[in-house]
């Protein structure tokens, strides 16, 4: 797990200006991009999210499978959801 390389986050302008997603899925959303880079999958756990941005790890998981939802059924989000 890449915890300890974690300086800041940097949110692309897609996910900042993406009027679906509310502040706390923007930084999910950014948080799970940063971890997915290297090996092309996320490596953090949701407890690890919801320690962050400062959430419960089940609040964690309903926000990222609702995005998921929504994104598979074509529902308001845009290809730059979850």
């Amino acid at each position: 797990m890449q915890e300890n390389n974690l300086k800041g986050l940097w949110i692309p302008y897609e996910i900042l200006t993406n009027e679906h997603l509310n502040d706390k899925e923007k930084y999910i959303y950014s948080l799970i991009l940063f971890f997915s880079k290297n090996v092309g999958y996320c490596t953090i756990t949701n407890k690890y999210i919801a320690n962050i941005v400062n959430l419960s790890d089940t609040r964690v998981s309903k926000l990222v499978k609702g995005k998921i939802r929504k994104k598979n059924q074509g529902q308001r989000c845009s290809k730059n959801c979850f």
